[in-house]
């Protein structure tokens, strides 16, 4: 009976003297100033559901974080060499301590009906330590160690906009950076999903919105997501029409819906505001190309040679259409009559003015066999170069 009546006491016993017993360890380490030990201890004791939620464990870990911190910030003042990512990391861990400190007296608020005890501590260390985040974001940014930056920018972004963060006033100021630097982040580590988290506040920064567009259209590439990518490619081009990434991309994306019209129509518009774009002349000629709109192309050949008597591409499209125009001419039934010798005259005058356009091109772009071979086939065919066309023959 008494044995039961000692049980019945001990259960009915509050279960912060279980606690005093547990923590001692944790006292003693903390007055002999052994933080890292401290550390060690609380996240044993954490790892007990008994204690893993007590405030004391917080704030053990807050005072152990704030003494390895104060280490290394004295040698700081001292200019003697300190561990950076230390010091970093000990602010990371106050801050993360003392949300977590006030999360648990919240919770203990609303089901045992119990006051906070230590808002004040929570408050002093969030405004005490919170602004050296930002620091440590871009001391991993520089270092380009993304996923340490972005585990200290969501704490930098999120925590401002929390009911803690909005009663201690914590400042905001850095947002629209911090989520560039995050979004660039994630790119680079092709966390895609990561890309579009903050990605509403990173756009409204005017100095860096090109880059995070740039982004935004290389990341809705690598998920193959058709429409976002051509959205901000639209974007990119209607806002940044000097940048030549989204001009050309998008005439990529048109060619592969081979809707070459439309791509005549950007190009008219890309023209307008720089008469001397090459790459809005080349997408003409590739346009009027397959549209089989031959003089067209030819003058925006010609037009994109005057502006840069070395682009190789441009050869290839005029003497490409020359080639076209030769095919093109009919010739009538009656090699005897003067119609058909005025056709095959035009026929080879065709050919002739193609001839050295596609020479050169072959020799500027060995490599595209492809492309000159079978042109230059014909040219050589049809004008009777023996040798040249024994040649190309041999190669095709």
């Amino acid at each position: 009976m008494r044995t039961l009546l000692l049980s019945l006491l001990l259960l009915a016993m509050p279960v912060t003297v279980f606690p005093q017993k547990a923590f001692r360890p944790v006292k003693a380490a903390m007055k002999a100033k052994n933080y890292k030990e401290v550390l060690n201890l609380v996240t044993k004791l954490r790892e007990d559901s008994v204690y893993q939620n007590h405030p004391k464990l917080c704030i053990y870990s807050i005072e152990a974080q704030r003494g390895l911190n104060d280490a290394e910030n004295m040698k700081l003042y001292l200019k003697r060499s300190y561990d950076t990512i230390a010091f970093f990391s000990t602010t990371h861990q106050i801050i993360r301590e003392a949300v977590k400190l006030d999360s648990i007296e919240r919770a203990l608020q609303q089901t045992e009906n119990k006051k906070p005890k230590q808002t004040h501590l929570v408050s002093e260390m969030l405004r005490l330590y919170f602004p050296n985040l930002n620091a440590a974001t871009r001391f991993y940014y520089k270092k380009r160690k993304f996923n340490e930056a972005m585990d200290y920018l969501r704490t930098c972004l999120d925590l401002p906009h929390t009911t803690l963060g909005e009663e201690v006033e914590l400042s905001a100021k850095n947002d629209t950076v911090n989520a560039v630097l995050y979004l660039t982040s994630a790119y680079n580590l092709k966390q895609y999903k990561e890309v579009h988290r903050y990605e509403p506040l990173a756009l409204l920064n005017a100095k860096t919105r090109l880059s995070v567009v740039d982004c935004l259209v290389r990341t809705a590439d690598a998920e193959n997501d058709t429409a976002t990518y051509r959205k901000w490619l639209t974007y990119g081009w209607d806002n940044y029409p000097q940048q030549p990434l989204f001009f050309t991309r998008l005439i990529d994306y048109y060619v592969k819906q081979n809707n070459y019209q439309h791509i005549v129509d950007l190009a008219k518009v890309q023209l307008g505001n720089d008469s001397t774009d090459e790459s809005a002349l080349l997408a003409q000629c590739l346009a009027y190309l397959n549209l089989n709109n031959l003089d067209e192309c030819i003058h925006s050949g010609i037009r994109l040679l005057q502006v840069d008597s070395t682009n190789v591409d441009a050869n290839y499209y005029i003497g490409a259409s020359y080639v076209s125009k030769a095919l093109q001419v009919v010739l009538p039934d009656n090699p005897s009559k003067e119609s058909y010798r005025q056709a095959r005259a035009q026929q080879k005058a065709y050919y002739i003015k193609a001839e050295p356009f596609l020479e050169r091109y072959r020799a500027l772009a060995p490599q595209s066999k492809n492309r000159w071979a079978p042109l230059l086939y014909k040219v050589y065919l049809a004008l009777n170069k023996g040798k040249k066309f024994a040649e190309i023959e041999k190669l095709l």
